[in-house]
């Protein structure tokens, strides 16, 4: 039994360099675990294969997923290039021997993940296998691919606060605020309703005031009550010099003993 093995080098990474040993009746899909083993590379969304010519030019493709691809060839019968959609192969279905065409066959391995990378590949020598090996293998192994760092999980976004909607208040047209502008102040009625303010706050500060005042004495009450009386007699006695003769007031003052039998 015959095997592959290949050069494995990085387009964007110079000194990387795998040599992996592999069998012809295996297919693309054992050839794409090693190549990711041997390079550490972990999540992958999408891997292929491309056979190529010397200088690396893309010609038929090996897919990890199935899909389909737009290609173009040249039609013999119709004289020209036409396109063409075709169904892409499957790495887990393709066998390496019925893609080897050249004992230096060429092709492009692309992955596709977290990290992106373009593998050139190269087939360099073929030899009988020896018993007790198993395969596929990396022999050779010179530096390391430059992984992304790991992105922090990002911490849930706490519920945004409800918004509060402020209603808006219709504000006064600028045509009806200007109406005001043309309104003319009569001066005279403004001094007359100056002067009328002026003589009602005058008479609210001649009004008496409404307080309780200071009670009298009564003691000096019942002097005074005393004095009048006398005065009052002092009167009588003034009216009564008056007549000349007291005797004849006896007189008309007599009747007045009478008792009420009398009558």
């Amino acid at each position: 039994m015959l095997i592959y093995r290949f050069r494995i080098t990085c387009e964007e990474h110079d000194g990387f360099l795998r040599e992996i040993e592999i069998q012809p009746n295996q297919t693309f899909l054992d050839f794409h675990h090693i190549i990711i083993d041997s390079s550490e590379l972990l999540h992958c969304d999408q891997a292929s294969f491309f056979m190529t010519d010397k200088k690396y030019k893309k010609d038929k493709e090996i897919s990890l997923k199935a899909g389909k691809r737009q290609i173009r060839k040249y039609d013999e019968d119709l004289d020209q290039v036409v396109t063409e959609s075709v169904t892409l192969p499957l790495l887990k279905t393709e066998k390496l021997k019925n893609y080897i065409e050249d004992p230096h066959q060429r092709m492009i391995y692309e992955f596709i993940g977290r990290d992106v990378f373009s593998f050139h590949i190269e087939l360099f020598k073929i030899f009988p296998a020896e018993g007790g090996i198993s395969f596929p293998r990396c022999i050779k192994r010179i530096a390391e691919l430059p992984k992304k760092a790991e992105q922090p999980t990002p911490l849930p976004t706490p519920p945004a606060a409800p918004r509060v909607v402020v209603p808006k208040v219709a504000l006064p047209k600028i045509e009806e605020l200007l109406k005001f502008d043309d309104i003319v102040e009569d001066d005279h009625e403004l001094e007359a309703i100056e002067s009328e303010l002026g003589n009602i706050i005058e008479e609210s500060t001649d009004e008496p005031s409404f307080g309780n005042s200071e009670p009298e004495d009564s003691s000096n009450n019942d002097f005074l009550y005393g004095e009048h009386e006398e005065a009052d007699e002092d009167e009588n006695l003034e009216h009564l010099e008056d007549y000349e003769d007291i005797e004849s007031l006896d007189k008309r003052l007599s009747g007045f003993d009478r008792d009420s039998d009398d009558y």
